[in-house]
């Protein structure tokens, strides 16, 4: 679809220019973009846990408090992949 009245630029009030737009966009098009993450091992989780542990301790938190938050971004890792936690999260 092309708009007939604006000819050489998008009126944004105009219907025709948004749909013109979009559909030289690609926004018509269905998008199934799926995000590819890096493996994440039981062993990349320890490591990362670790470093976050001392990260948390050095700013302040309790060992317990850095253990906890630790540990939610250990989940939420998990989570995003859609895999299964580990006994010690």
């Amino acid at each position: 679809m092309k708009c007939p009245v604006h000819t050489d630029f998008f009126d944004d009030s105009c219907d025709a220019c948004k749909q013109e737009y979009l559909k030289m966009k690609g926004a018509d098009e269905p998008v199934n973009v799926e995000k590819k993450y890096k493996e994440f091992t039981e062993e990349r989780a320890k490591k990362l846990y670790e470093e976050l542990m001392l990260q948390y301790l050095k700013s302040g938190a309790t060992e317990i408090d850095a253990d906890r938050k630790a540990k939610a971004v250990i989940r939420k890792q998990c989570s995003i992949r859609g895999m299964p936690l580990w006994p010690w999260v």
